[in-house]
Order: structure tokens, then C-alpha cells, then sequence
């Protein structure tokens, strides 16, 4: 991150495609079972109970942060060529094709192996590799540890752009500020939050973590959404920009809002 924004956006490429290679291996060993889609169908009747609704509810407020990064492509935008057009691009083809990726994904887990199964192992890819192969799962956990190296380079790229930002309008320290002279980077920042992200990562458990984020993000979300609403309001708009209708900031705010305030009465009655 801190050696230069060309080689931090190749190794995350690099690994980006590794990554989508683990998912397809896992994808094709299950897809057997995919085609056929009986166990899916025979569970769907246990929806009915209402813990199941609120567990899917549970689990999917903790695997919100698992679509975070799509934003993050903004956080860099001085440093893409023609943004205007590429980064809506971007993000909507990134976000599509991962929806498409984690659904298949999750669909090969439940129809694969029982949900009991899943929800006592500690790594899920592993173990289902393990069960529908009958073999040692080396190359799935390699693969998902170079998946944490990637989210853990890319977080640390986009917040210490954050941090450059806030210290170019005095919002932070004039140092973080500060660009390298040969690789262009804001090194301090970038030291600075890689030492955040290995305190919380040496600190906190997964789940607190994964929680955390969720709350922060959608709060985040919410303010964004607002901010949307009302620079919608001002004339003249800006030439050359995306125009979406106001009912996008405000559905957006309104469902990220209830979502944070629903798991947050949840946790306070648990």
C-alpha cells in the first residue's frame, strides 16, 4: 500500500483472480447438487418458524460487510483514468458479478451440506471442499488466506486516502497529508491505519469485528443517502454527473437505517 498505487491495484488484481478461481472450484465440485436443487426445495418449509427468519436475519445484518469495497473505488478516484465513465462502471459490474458469485456460493453450501454442519465449522469453504471431494482442502486455505491479505490491502488503500483527504482540509493533522516524494503515496497514513487494522485484528473476535463494521457502515450508508437527498436539491446540478431519482437516497436511508435499528434492539434484548 505503501510502495505505490500501480503495484498495490496488480497484487489485488492478481489476487482478485484467485480468489474468484477458489469460488468456482467450489462452485463445480457442488454443482452436482446444484443442478438438482433437492435439498433447498425440502427445506424451505421450515421457513415458516419464525427463529429461522430471524437467524437469516442475524446472519445476513454480519455478512453485510461482506459487500463492502464497491465504495471504496470513490476513495480513489483522482488516481482512475476518465472516472466519470469508469467508476459506475466498475462498481455496478463489480457488484453484479459478485451477487452472482456469493449466491452460487451459498447456494452450493446449503445444498451440499446440512446447515447444522456448516454453522459449527470455522472455516465453511474449507470443510464443504472437504466433504464433497473427500480430500485435504490445502489449496481452498491458501486461497482464503490470500483473500484476507487482499480485503486487508485494499481497506488499507481506501482509509488512508480518507485520512489524506481529511488531513489536505485540516480535518486531521497536517502530516497525514504528507506524500511520499518518490512513490507518491501517503505513507504516513498508510502506516497509521495498517497499525489500526493489526490492533483489531490481534484484538477483537470475528464476529465483533464483522458486527462492527456492519453498524458502522450502515450508519455511514444512512448519512450518504442523506447527503444524496439533499444535494439533490440544489440548482443548478453539476454538469456531467449521474442523475437518479430521489426516491433512491431515500429508500436507501430508510433501509439502512431500519436494518442497523432492527439488529440493535435485537442485541440489546439478547
Amino acid at each position: 500500500a505503501a510502495w505505490g498505487i500501480s503495484e498495490s491495484v496488480l497484487i489485488a488484481a492478481v489476487i482478485t483472480v484467485i480468489e474468484v478461481a477458489g469460488l468456482l472450484i467450489i462452485i463445480g465440485v457442488a454443482s452436482p447438487e446444484l443442478i438438482q436443487l433437492q435439498a433447498v426445495a425440502a427445506d424451505f418449509s421450515a421457513l415458516a418458524e419464525f427463529g429461522v427468519w430471524q437467524g437469516i436475519f442475524i446472519g445476513g445484518f454480519l455478512a453485510f460487510y461482506a459487500f463492502i469495497g464497491f465504495e471504496d473505488m470513490v476513495n480513489v478516484a483522482e488516481e482512475v483514468q476518465h472516472p466519470r465513465r469508469n467508476l459506475p462502471r466498475a462498481i455496478l459490474i463489480a457488484l453484479a458479478l459478485s451477487s452472482v458469485l456469493y449466491f452460487l456460493v451459498a447456494l452450493a453450501a446449503v445444498t451440499s451440506v446440512s446447515g447444522t454442519q456448516l454453522a459449527t465449522s470455522d472455516a465453511p469453504l474449507a470443510f464443504l471442499y472437504q466433504q464433497i471431494t473427500g480430500k485435504e482442502p490445502v489449496l481452498i486455505t491458501l486461497i482464503s488466506m490470500l483473500a484476507v491479505i487482499n480485503g486487508a490491502l485494499i481497506q488499507i488503500i481506501m482509509a488512508s486516502r480518507v485520512c489524506y483527504g481529511m488531513g489536505k482540509k485540516h480535518w486531521l493533522p497536517a502530516v497525514f497529508a504528507q506524500v511520499h516524494a518518490t512513490t507518491r503515496t501517503p505513507v504516513f497514513a498508510t502506516g497509521v491505519v495498517a497499525l489500526l487494522v493489526l490492533i483489531m485484528a490481534l484484538w477483537l473476535p470475528l464476529e465483533t469485528l464483522a458486527k462492527a463494521t456492519s453498524y458502522f457502515l450502515l450508519v455511514v450508508f444512512s448519512l450518504i443517502n442523506l447527503s444524496l437527498w439533499r444535494l439533490k436539491k440544489r440548482q443548478p446540478h453539476p454538469a456531467g454527473i449521474i442523475r437518479v431519482p430521489t426516491w433512491v437516497p431515500v429508500s436507501g436511508f430508510f433501509a439502512s437505517t431500519l436494518f442497523a435499528a432492527i439488529q440493535l434492539i435485537q442485541d440489546l434484548i439478547t
